[in-house]
């Protein structure tokens, strides 16, 4: 029964109708997890005097769970059709990795837990403006944030940003820093300009990192920004990335209509962006021989 289901594409279970007494020792079925599907199983079907089928109602019942099963949406089963089918709509071949080691387990959690598959797995590519704010994000204990607009009806969050594991930073001219950073702790922070400025002030008291780190403004309390906290990933730290086909990809990522800004963004865009790891390593030019 396990080569008839394997044999036969996108079969989930594999059940043979026999010639035999029915009992409840005669219907077997195994289930592969704790699922009516994916499964195996047999039934025993027989006539009885007077030509009747015997082992119906057993049938029958099975197939009741099956197509209850079927129509449920928040069943295992749902969950993985979905991600195969995710997994399989395109006919992409896998990226290369370079020289980007990627972990196996998961950032912020022990060996037990699965890391994410590049391609579920979202990358941040920041602005920066100048060396001292790239500086900020390359300590240990590091910071970088990304302007999300204005209090006034331009602040917007795209939606996959609270989901980051990786980031870029990127700055005019096409110029992306070397490497990438990894975000320490889930999610970010929002602040106005007032109280990032106050952030910046603790951790970065010298370093001018924006004009307006040291002067208040009247309208700082309108600038919305995300602050995350970040440190260098030693896996990629020799990494350069091309960014002509880094933006390249991105817009291939915002293609999506789950991926899109709410708004079209050019490239010289100082606003964030985001894309899976998969599509990042496909932007890596060179690597430590």
């Amino acid at each position: 029964m396990h080569a008839y289901r394997d044999a036969i594409r996108r079969t989930a279970g594999a059940y043979v109708l026999y010639p035999g007494k029915p009992s409840e020792s005669s219907n077997k079925q195994f289930e592969g997890f704790h699922e009516v599907l994916p499964g195996l199983g047999a039934f025993a079907i027989s006539p009885d005097k007077d030509g009747k089928p015997k082992g119906i109602p057993a049938l029958s019942e099975f197939l009741d769970k099956i197509i209850e099963h079927l129509a449920h949406r928040t069943t295992a089963r749902e969950r993985t059709t979905y991600h195969v089918r995710e997994a399989y709509h395109t006919q992409e071949q896998p990226a290369a990795y370079g020289s980007v080691r990627l972990q196996e387990s998961d950032t912020y959690g022990t060996a037990k837990y699965r890391a994410l598959p590049p391609a579920e797995e979202t990358v941040l590519v920041a602005w920066y403006q100048n060396h001292a704010q790239l500086a900020l994000a390359h300590h240990d204990e590091g910071f970088l944030y990304v302007r999300l607009g204005d209090r006034l009806g331009a602040f917007h969050v795209p939606p996959k940003l609270a989901l980051v594991r990786r980031a870029l930073l990127r700055t005019h001219h096409g110029i992306v820093a070397r490497g990438a950073f990894l975000i320490r702790e889930p999610g970010y922070d929002v602040y106005t300009r007032e109280q990032l400025r106050k952030k910046l002030g603790q951790h970065a008291p010298k370093a001018q990192v924006a004009a307006w780190q040291n002067t208040a403004q009247p309208d700082d309390d309108e600038h919305i920004y995300a602050l995350f906290q970040v440190k260098p990933d030693p896996n990629s730290a020799d990494i350069s990335w091309d960014g002509d086909k880094l933006m390249t990809l991105i817009e291939e990522y915002e293609t999506d209509h789950r991926n899109k800004p709410i708004t079209n963004i050019g490239r010289r865009s100082p606003d964030p962006r985001l894309l899976s790891l998969e599509k990042l390593l496909q932007a890596q030019i060179s690597a430590p021989p």
